[in-house]
């Protein structure tokens, strides 16, 4: 079973001398300062000025939205030169070509790949990544449907990453029959490969999906399962914070708040050992459970815990993660939280940063849910 936490380090891009000048020079055409761009692109004055006056590079993400805001057409993110990634094409191709001829560095590749992608997600969103993610799928099930022998354990662990990675894609792309039949491809692989932190996480997107549609037992009984396998701390608490959600979801306010504090244990349980962690839960830090904490704060009707909670929460991601398409419900439901409580301007502001949040990442549901609300906020002024 592949257990060493393969993964590809963070893309450093080289970027042109010229940026910062490049960067002020359409800040100011655009008639906006320092402060006014900050919140239009999820940073902060101080670190836009670091960029203008070249002391920090920008991450490529900052870049994209910096574009998008000054309407630069690409011309910021266009001043690098990215750095390949340590996965290796022509290999992966050759394995496409001849699937019973893989071989253990076929599968680190094949790892390095994945954890590329998922990445990749954070940045561009679902949507950019879906029709590479297709052909990678088709590749799994050859690989899987191939291979016999010593390397097929291996090979369906693997396989069942995709598979899990594939049902997100397609769940966070509201295509939620295609993500319950890769999440249910997923389960089978890893059940069969015998990792329980696989089926604990497909059983918990489960429950996310159920979640999506509003069905609170369903949203309960699936993380509950999933928080019952013989999963790693950091899974499990992933699992049990959203089994309080769906607690949260009827009314239920202690049996929420003691599976929040649970869960709030065992991510202390994983930070003391996080060689036992999977790649895919990278996101997961103390800043995530206390989002997912002004989440159940929010539905148990609580919006000044809800708001103080959700701003702690988006503060404290680590930048990589802090532009991701999976922030901007978070960012949602701060704004109705903020609406409800009398403080129109900055739910408009939080609305405006998730349209531009939806415009860099391609993706749409979060532009509709953005200006549906900006419609509804202004009809009751």
């Amino acid at each position: 079973m592949v257990r060493d936490r393969l993964g590809v380090p963070p893309v450093s891009p080289v970027w042109d001398g010229r940026f910062g000048a490049e960067l002020r020079r359409l800040r100011m055409s655009a008639g906006l300062s320092l402060r006014q761009l900050a919140p239009l692109v999820l940073s902060s004055r101080g670190h836009l000025h670091d960029l203008e006056t070249g002391r920090r590079q920008p991450t490529i993400d900052l870049a994209t939205r910096l574009d998008t805001a000054l309407g630069a057409d690409g011309l910021l993110s266009g001043m690098r030169r990215p750095v390949a990634s340590s996965a290796d094409p022509e290999r992966l191709a050759y394995v496409a070509r001849h699937p019973r001829r893989i071989d253990p560095a076929t599968l680190h590749a094949l790892a390095d790949s994945l954890t590329a992608h998922r990445r990749l997600e954070d940045t561009l969103g679902s949507t950019s990544l879906l029709p590479t993610i297709r052909a990678q799928l088709d590749m799994m099930i050859t690989l899987v449907t191939e291979t016999a022998g010593v390397l097929r354990p291996q090979v369906v662990d693997v396989a069942a990453q995709w598979a899990q990675f594939g049902g997100w894609l397609y769940a966070a792309s509201d295509q939620r029959r295609l993500a319950g039949r890769w999440y249910g491809t997923a389960l089978e692989w890893g059940t069969e490969a015998g990792n329980p932190d696989m089926v604990a996480t497909v059983l918990s997107l489960r429950g996310h999906l159920a979640w999506s549609e509003r069905r609170a037992d369903a949203v309960v009984d699936l993380s509950a399962a999933a928080a019952r396998q013989p999963a790693s701390p950091g899974v499990r608490a992933i699992a049990t914070q959203q089994q309080a959600r769906g607690h949260a979801l009827t009314g239920e306010t202690s049996a929420a708040i003691a599976l929040l504090d649970r869960a709030a244990e065992l991510h202390e349980a994983a930070g003391r050992a996080p060689d036992r962690e999977p790649p895919w839960i990278y996101f997961h830090s103390p800043a995530y459970l206390t989002m997912q904490r002004g989440l159940a704060y929010r539905l148990l009707g609580r919006d000044a815990d809800a708001i103080d909670h959700l701003r702690r929460g988006l503060a404290g991601l680590p930048a990589e993660s802090a532009s991701a398409a999976w922030t901007g419900p978070y960012l949602l439901r701060l704004a109705a939280a903020l609406a409800d409580t009398g403080d129109a301007d900055e739910a408009f502001d939080i609305y405006e940063r998730v349209r531009i949040l939806g415009r860099v990442t391609r993706t749409a549901t979060l532009i509709d849910q953005a200006e549906a609300a900006v419609r509804t906020l202004s009809a009751r002024r």
